[in-house]
């Protein structure tokens, strides 16, 4: 479905499907991150941030702002958006 969305209204977050390797170059351990992508609306300006799990402190961590802190994609966007739409 399409969405009409004016540029810096709103927040579009979620992690994407892939995954990527991350290899320990001390013990040659590769372990899969997940990624957190967060763009705003009606731009192509996107956020970008990897995560071990998508476990709720890992979500809570890439969204401080819900808790009242600015989170990283906020200080990265200055916090310009209205609302998130997940």
């Amino acid at each position: 479905m399409r969405k009409v969305l004016h540029a810096g209204d709103k927040l579009l977050i979620d992690y994407c499907g892939p995954t990527l390797s991350v290899v320990n170059p001390n013990t040659g351990e590769i372990r899969s991150a997940q990624v957190f992508v967060a763009t705003l609306g009606g731009s192509s300006y996107t956020y970008a941030e990897a995560t071990w799990t998508q476990s709720l402190p890992d979500w809570l961590y890439l969204n401080r702002a819900h808790l009242g802190a600015k989170s990283a994609h906020d200080q990265y966007t200055g916090g310009i958006r209205l609302s998130h739409f997940i």
